[in-house]
């Protein structure tokens, strides 16, 4: 089970997180709500294996897909190439099937700097989606999308998550009503 245990992290004298706690289960979106400053993305960075000083316990998977804010695509490779990056030799083919779910068949042989933003925002979520993680770290990852495509993916989400945890940071609470999840409110 992945879990925070009386997690506590500090930014010099700024206590981020105090004794904070949190158990996934072993699937299911779990929604990360508050305002700026409060600690959301930093639990997913602990969660990820990103920060390693604070104090407490945290058990997680060992592969881990995380959606980024600033989404880290490799510039210099296609969005074909950005998702089979992620997959093993193979599964390579599924790297087509990945771009066509979130309409970008089109742009398969495009650098990510060509893309807008939304669709750099589908491209890396197309990413998560084609690696075999035990555990998706999404951090506000439908910012840059018009509100069909945030549907689409929220819908996605709905589904990858019926076989695995995912743990999902948001300012917009019709996310999490959309999604009908688990929602943890820091302040």
């Amino acid at each position: 089970m992945i879990s925070l245990s009386h997690v506590t992290k500090h930014f010099g004298e700024k206590a981020v997180l105090q004794d904070f706690s949190l158990q996934l289960g072993d699937r299911g979106v779990t929604a990360i709500v508050g305002k700026n400053g409060s600690g959301k993305t930093t639990i997913l960075r602990i969660l990820a294996g990103l920060e390693r000083k604070y104090a407490g316990e945290v058990v997680t998977g060992e592969r881990i897909a995380y959606v980024f804010q600033d989404l880290r695509l490799v510039p210099t490779l296609t969005a074909l190439k950005n998702i089979a990056l992620v997959l093993d030799k193979d599964r390579r083919g599924e790297a087509e099937r990945q771009l066509r779910a979130v309409g970008l068949e089109a742009e398969a042989g495009s650098l990510p700097g060509s893309l807008s933003g939304g669709m750099q925002q589908r491209l890396a979520l197309a990413r998560a989606f084609a690696f075999d993680s035990d555990l998706l770290l999404l951090d506000e990852p439908f910012s840059a999308l018009d509100e069909a495509w945030k549907r689409k993916m929220l819908d996605a989400v709905r589904d990858y998550a019926q076989t695995r945890p995912v743990v999902l940071v948001t300012h917009d609470m019709s996310d999490v009503a959309y999604l009908n999840c688990r929602a943890v409110r820091l302040d």
